[in-house]
């Protein structure tokens, strides 16, 4: 507004140095008369404001675009560490119903091979044997994903989805379970 008052003041100022009467003669140039040199100063004033203002706006508008740009990468890494977060927690809670399959399993086949009478021949004992120690691996397992998702959690570098202890311990439990199975089945 202060730049269009000022050109608004200036168009005023060189309209009333431009203003001829009857008996003068039109201008040829700009320094045909002493007031076509000051008409040519305010002109240069008014470009050299002009640009000056339309310099000064375009760099204000670099900066707020710099802003903006720098708004929307720390929107977008604060989205990743909020997904990176909520895969953690689906990871950890899967991590932690495998754990207590895995000690339910391991106490279920414990309280039924002292029912069954059966399980104390070879072959049922040591499928028991290995269901039990498959069932605790898979427990260790568990723990050490639990350990390497809080740590991946925490790491923004770190691309890495899931450690290879959270992928093998549901794998071991299934193992653990059908071990457990064909146990108690070979001992009935």
């Amino acid at each position: 507004m202060r730049v269009l008052d000022a050109v608004g003041g200036l168009v005023e100022l060189s309209g009333k140095f431009r203003r001829q009467g009857p008996e003068e003669e039109p201008l040829t140039g700009a320094t045909a008369k002493p007031g076509g040199a000051l008409e040519a100063r305010l002109a240069g004033v008014l470009v050299a404001a002009l640009k000056e203002a339309f310099d000064r706006d375009s760099a204000r508008l670099e900066l707020e675009r710099s802003q903006v740009e720098a708004e929307r990468r720390r929107v977008e890494q604060a989205l990743r560490a909020e997904l990176r977060r909520q895969a953690a927690e689906r990871a950890l809670a899967h991590l932690r119903l495998i754990s207590m399959i895995a000690v339910g399993v391991w106490a279920l086949s414990a309280a039924l091979s002292v029912w069954r009478p059966g399980i104390r021949a070879i072959v049922p004992r040591t499928l028991l044997g290995l269901g039990w120690a498959s069932s605790v691996a898979a427990l260790g397992c568990a723990f050490a994903g639990w350990r390497s998702i809080l740590k991946w959690s925490a790491d923004s570098a770190d691309e890495n989805q899931e450690p290879l202890t959270a992928t093998l311990a549901p794998w071991l439990l299934v193992l653990a379970l059908a071990l457990v199975a064909t146990s108690l089945l070979a001992g009935l």
